[in-house]
């Protein structure tokens, strides 16, 4: 479901890329087998020295590095042509959502394309729902929060907040109870940035 979104990789074409969340770097590795550069952060470093070896190993060209995706500090502005949510933003709660999004936008070159890979829907397994706040629609496991579990549509709207376009949305529903729906969104900057509220430009 994301290499249709990304812009395609060949011969004379090799697209930068950037996994947010990327853990062991499974998927920034498949990538860079399939002819994008890849970069990968995670805020774990244990996961990230484990990316870098399973990297070297297979001979790919992913480099993984230490960051939180709130800030991706080590990116500069306007450098991806694509950024891939590994499943993370389910990780990111409250403000921090909106911090995130605003960072990927800003690391993105305009036309670049946000892929999104998160749970969604309704909660319905019975452990869930015991550690499940319907208010805040986020999970919390020994008084610490660890998911958010937003509908689609509340997730869509964070990322249009966030100033990108939504150029497609899909939900795979869950397979079992214990699961969620898995959201995927692909969305873009745009490449012509809309003037704020009341500044039309007139003379």
């Amino acid at each position: 479901m994301i290499a249709p979104a990304l812009p395609p990789a060949g011969p004379d074409s090799s697209p930068r890329v950037l996994e947010i969340g990327c853990g062991a770097g499974n998927l920034s590795i498949l990538l860079a087998q399939r002819g994008y550069c890849v970069t990968g952060v995670d805020i774990a470093a244990t996961g990230i020295d484990w990316a870098n070896g399973r990297a070297r190993e297979s001979g790919t060209n992913a480099l993984f590095r230490v960051d939180n995706v709130v800030a991706l500090s080590s990116c500069g502005d306007a450098v991806f042509d694509a950024v891939v949510d590994g499943h993370c933003l389910h990780c990111i709660i409250g403000d921090d959502r909106a911090r995130c999004l605003a960072a990927v936008r800003r690391v993105l070159k305009p036309g670049g394309v946000f892929v999104v890979l998160s749970m969604c829907g309704e909660v319905r397994d019975e452990k869930r729902l015991g550690q499940f706040d319907p208010v805040t629609r986020v999970l919390v496991v020994d008084g610490r929060p660890t998911r958010y579990i937003g509908s689609a549509d509340a997730i869509v709207a964070e990322v249009r907040r966030a100033g990108l376009d939504i150029d497609m949305v899909r939900i795979k529903a869950r397979s079992s109870i214990t699961e969620q729906d898995d959201l995927v969104i692909a969305a873009t900057r745009p490449c012509v940035e809309s003037l704020p509220t009341g500044r039309l430009g007139l003379a």
